[in-house]
């Protein structure tokens, strides 16, 4: 499967992870307004860890496990966050989304501009049946980005892992299928 390089919304390109944005994510996911909301990342985030995971996304793009694209506003020079699905981490034709925006950039509608876009891309480009996302109850902001984008609260897990963050807590699953996207979206 041909993954695509780039994604364009109203006032976003979403373009692939390189070497040159790799300060400006140990920055960003440096905060701990960022990193308490992200199970699999660590925190304090390093340089290391940055190269370590443009290695990753490069190599599960080669595998079409993964597709993770950082968000450039335009005229700007710097990305503002990054989104992705993990086609590893669902069924057979499904993944899960993971996302992250600066604070500078909460707020403006940027989050549910790239998810919307991700969605898109991920039922029409990478054909995948449903795409869920894992969210603490208490981010009301990433909560509302993903019922902005189509998705529903489908469980609450009670236990869900928490990777780095410590043990098991409870997590909001939102999930959107197919056949809800395109009853809600021209698919002409």
């Amino acid at each position: 499967m041909q993954l695509p390089m780039s994604l364009r919304t109203g006032r976003l390109t979403l373009r692939q992870l390189t070497a040159a944005d790799l300060p400006v994510l140990v920055r960003e996911i440096g905060r701990w307004e960022v990193a308490q909301w992200l199970i699999h990342v660590p925190h304090p985030y390093s340089m290391a860890d940055a190269e370590g995971w443009l290695a990753i996304t490069c190599a599960r793009r080669g595998t079409g496990t993964l597709l993770h694209l950082v968000a450039v506003p335009d005229g700007g020079a710097e990305m503002i966050g990054a989104i992705g699905l993990d086609m590893a981490a669902g069924g057979e034709g499904e993944a899960e989304l993971g996302y992250w925006l600066s604070p500078a950039s909460w707020g403006q509608g940027l989050g549910t501009e790239m998810a919307q876009a991700m969605v898109a891309c991920g039922f029409r480009d990478v054909g995948l049946s449903a795409i869920e996302a894992a969210v603490d109850p208490m981010n009301h902001a990433s909560n509302n980005v993903l019922k902005k984008a189509g998705f529903r609260i489908v469980r609450v897990d009670p236990l869900h892992p928490r990777g780095l963050r410590g043990g098991p807590a409870p997590a909001n699953i939102h999930r959107i299928t197919r056949t809800a996207f395109e009853a809600n979206h021209d698919h002409a």
